[in-house]
């Protein structure tokens, strides 16, 4: 049987190198505010999706958000379409990929998953991520109309294009227009794996006192983990720590001191070390 779904891309190689997108960097700050500007749907259909803007120009598959039963909020991308067998084709809409949120810690969260496929009358649950039989705690259903609506308590409100804040005007900085290191040129986004264990990205600013300060997206779970650091002995040497959910995790990073556009390092977990590699990204949404 095949599957035709509308606007979703479905094939991934593991050649692919993971970086975060629009839908990605939404945190739960920007989702929060879009369900407090609403306006809240009762129902959303593939008509409703399509006279929304785009998240971006290579994402163009429609996004809603939602306030769920036990007040997390989640963001979710839907693909219309229709699922071959019988006598005729069935309906079905794809959760493409949905996360959910803490709403005690926002920055964690308590679901993630993609290319989950509801039949007419199937319910979401999107606190615990799972397709659930009915009484069992939806928030969403797909109907056999072929709307996707929320269910008891929940909210869903649409995603009108992206929301994240304007990326700003000012002459990007270049580490590469000096000779030497200096604590600036950490500054950026990163790519990071450490040990393969804790993959993704690192978002690195410095202040005006020398005080580092970022986020760690986590590619595997999304969750967003402070980073807090200092220069370290030499210029091409920082110190920071990042404040995982119950723990904490100690970096001594060395940046390269040709092109500036990779770090090497080991960092530190209760008491075990391990290595790690982390390569800038250049022109970053």
């Amino acid at each position: 049987m095949r599957t035709v779904l509308v606007g979703a891309i479905l094939a991934a190689t593991s050649s692919v190198v993971w970086s975060a997108d629009v839908f990605e960097r939404h945190s739960a700050r920007e989702l929060q505010q879009v369900l407090e500007q609403g306006p809240t749907m009762p129902r959303i259909t593939l008509n409703d999706a399509a006279r929304l803007k785009p998240l971006a120009a290579n994402l163009s598959s429609p996004c809603v958000v939602v306030r769920t039963d036990e007040g997390n909020v989640a963001k979710v991308l839907l693909g219309w379409g229709l699922r071959k067998g019988g006598e005729q084709p069935t309906p079905v809409v794809l959760l493409e990929r949905f996360v959910t949120f803490r709403s005690d810690r926002p920055d964690l969260t308590t679901a993630v998953g993609k290319e989950v496929m509801l039949f007419p009358g199937f319910g979401f649950n999107l606190d615990i991520g799972q397709v659930v039989p009915e009484g069992h705690g939806a928030d969403i259903e797909f109907t056999a109309d072929g709307a996707v609506q929320p269910l008891g308590n929940a909210v869903v409100v649409p995603l009108n294009g992206s929301q994240l804040p304007a990326a700003a005007k000012a002459e990007t900085y270049d580490p590469q227009s000096h000779d030497g290191v200096v604590l600036q040129d950490f500054a950026g986004q990163w790519r990071i794996n450490a040990d393969g264990r804790w993959k993704g990205e690192w978002e690195l600013t410095i202040g005006e006192n020398g005080r580092v300060a970022g986020t760690f997206l986590s590619e595997e779970l999304q969750n967003r983990y402070e980073i807090v650091g200092q220069p370290g002995a030499a210029p091409h040497h920082l110190k920071a720590d990042v404040f995982l959910a119950n723990a904490q995790m100690q970096v001594d990073a060395y940046l390269w001191t040709t092109d500036k556009s990779q770090m090497a390092g080991t960092v530190t977990l209760t008491g075990r070390k391990f290595g790690f590699h982390a390569t800038r990204i250049v022109n970053a949404p």
